[in-house]
């Protein structure tokens, strides 16, 4: 998919969530089943993962397995794994996004690896629009207000908002 035209796509929900940050915080659960329903109407592929771990090997595993990919606790491997949805993802879609839900419970437990996570999609969200892809990650709390580090040059700016998503324009 082509970059966007800042002319013709400001509207669309996809821009508004890519402008400030590939990742972005949620805390309304009718907000982000909306923003899903959307992405999956204009042709994103989206995997949802429950994101409350209390363990990083859960992490780990759970991803890996909503990626197919095998992963052996490791980030590297993580990251390989998610090099590989996504490659497979954009020949077939317009975009792919992960929907992390309940993230507060992992980050609570385990910040410094909750932060490297948000890092990898971030880093690779970076790389894909160089080359005109689509990866947005939607990081979903319970608690609202959760606060997490910059991620590069991004601060994590929540996305609840009051705009009517979707329309047949956007």
């Amino acid at each position: 998919m082509a970059a966007f035209n800042r002319e013709t796509d400001v509207a669309r929900l996809d821009y508004q969530l890519l402008m400030r940050a590939p990742v972005r915080l949620l805390h309304s659960r009718t907000l982000l089943d909306t923003t899903v329903a959307w992405l999956r109407e204009h042709r994103y592929e989206v995997v949802t993962v429950d994101a409350a771990w209390l363990i990083t090997s859960h992490m780990f595993r759970d991803l890996a397995s909503a990626l197919g990919h095998v992963c052996h606790d490791q980030w590297h491997c993580l990251g390989e794994g998610l090099d590989e949805a996504l490659a497979d993802a954009w020949g077939r879609s317009a975009g792919f996004a992960l929907v992390l839900t309940g993230f507060d419970a992992f980050a609570h437990h385990h910040v410094d690896d909750a932060h490297t996570l948000l890092e990898i999609l971030a880093e690779r969200a970076w790389a894909a629009a160089l080359l005109g892809r689509r990866l947005i990650c939607l990081v979903q709390s319970d608690d609202p207000a959760l606060r997490l580090r910059r991620i590069g040059m991004w601060t994590l700016s929540r996305f609840d908002h009051d705009r009517s998503w979707p329309t047949a324009e956007r």
